[in-house]
């Protein structure tokens, strides 16, 4: 809980209306409010007799010790946590003013009646243009960091083992197979049915990788020792005689191609 001072330094005798910001409704409901903030400005909370109000600050912004003040402290029963701050009337003649000081900005509200006809603020939020605009910077930097690593992985050369061969039913061998270090290409330059690509481990056991098709070519997603091709009873063993179980140093941090992978930072 936070320590509220009253003091008459802080009290704003008369607020002309046209200095004040009068917030307006997030959504249907006029009760619950919105504003955008600015240092320089003051919101205008207007308040009823027995309804409580919620000032909703940003996540993340926290009260500064001996952080707020308020024109009339006994006016007004006050509790605060983290970004948020609760008001209720405790007086009939509550109207003051409030100034609160978080880890990082100022905010100074005028509490006023609702005058007839008028809705009274319920939940007011705020919008933050210094957030939006530090959210697109960052957003515009990683951008251009994605644009750079792709460019340094398209132009990095890649290296091609093309060091394969084949053992078993032969009408299954491919036109060609080599691997980059990171994806295996089984290229069939012909109109037969394509068999299926199984990973064989050391253990003699086998899976289904995941791959994509480029054109004629399957682009099954990881190099391995040996690779087994079936179709129907049909079994072919092909052999990466160049395998290296280290692959090569992949810049874009993905095995999707066109892809590069971003880690978010954490402040």
């Amino acid at each position: 809980m936070k320590r509220w001072i009253p003091t008459a330094a802080l009290a704003l005798a008369a607020i002309p209306a046209a200095a004040r910001v009068i917030p307006g409704p997030c959504g249907f409901e006029s009760h619950i409010q919105c504003a955008v903030y600015d240092p320089s400005e003051v919101y205008e909370v207007t308040t009823t007799p027995g309804k409580a109000i919620l000032l909703q600050l940003e996540p993340g912004e926290t009260i500064e010790d001996e952080g707020a003040g308020m024109g009339d402290g006994k006016a007004w029963s006050v509790s605060a946590n983290k970004n948020w701050i609760l008001l209720k009337r405790a007086a009939q003649r509550p109207d003051t003013n409030l100034v609160v000081v978080t880890n990082r900005r100022a905010y100074t509200f005028d509490l006023v009646t609702a005058a007839r006809g008028v809705p009274a603020t319920w939940v007011l939020r705020f919008d933050y243009p210094d957030t939006r605009a530090r959210m697109s910077a960052e957003d515009a930097r990683k951008r251009t960091q994605a644009r750079a690593i792709a460019h340094v992985s398209a132009a990095a050369p890649k290296p091609r083992n093309e060091d394969y061969s084949m053992r078993g039913h032969l009408e299954l061998a491919p036109t060609g197979a080599w691997d980059d270090g990171t994806f295996t290409h089984i290229r069939y330059a012909t109109a037969r049915d394509l068999p299926r690509i199984y990973v064989k481990r050391a253990d003699g056991s086998e899976f289904l990788p995941p791959y994509h098709m480029e054109g004629d070519t399957i682009v099954v997603h990881e190099i391995a020792r040996e690779f087994v091709a079936r179709l129907g009873n049909a079994v072919l063993g092909i052999r990466n005689d160049g395998y290296s179980p280290e692959g090569h140093y992949n810049a874009a941090g993905t095995t999707v191609p066109g892809m590069v992978r971003l880690t978010k930072e954490h402040r």
